[in-house]
């Protein structure tokens, strides 16, 4: 039972950094368009990517739990640390995100004159991604 529990946690983990790292690339690429109004789609997504968020957290402390912690002096606890100090800017990055989306939204502003920065800060959090995806092929795998 333990070990099917874990698989499911595993799973959810997995499936978590697909929606986060398929949705920043739908919405980079979106940005790249000419849809006139992408701001409600982005708002949806960026629900969705804060509910990822809450689930990779969870279920990441729960990794780390089946594999034990080591002491912050080995190399896999350097790693590690390494890991949460890239997922605390990664999070900070998106709350900034998140909130020029939601100004967006709720001032109607012309969306123009910001896509390229908002389009940066998309493609700035795929490449957190994607470096936080090495950081956890490193603790897994060593």
């Amino acid at each position: 039972m333990a070990s099917a529990l874990h698989l499911l946690v595993r799973f959810a983990h997995v499936l978590g950094m697909a929606v986060l790292l398929g949705g920043v690339a739908f919405a980079w690429q979106l940005l790249r368009g000419d849809e006139r109004d992408p701001v409600s789609t982005l708002r949806r997504y960026e629900r969705l990517f804060w509910g990822a968020v809450g689930v990779m957290i969870a279920t990441g402390v729960g990794n780390l739990g089946a594999l034990g912690p080591p002491g912050p002096g080995t190399r896999w606890g350097a790693v590690l640390s390494g890991k949460l100090a890239v997922v605390i800017g990664f999070v900070v990055l998106s709350a900034v995100r998140s909130l020029a989306v939601e100004r967006l939204a709720a001032t109607d502003a012309a969306l123009a004159p910001v896509r390229g920065r908002l389009r940066a800060l998309y493609a700035a959090t795929g490449w957190g991604l994607v470096l936080i995806v090495g950081l956890a092929e490193v603790l897994a795998h060593g």
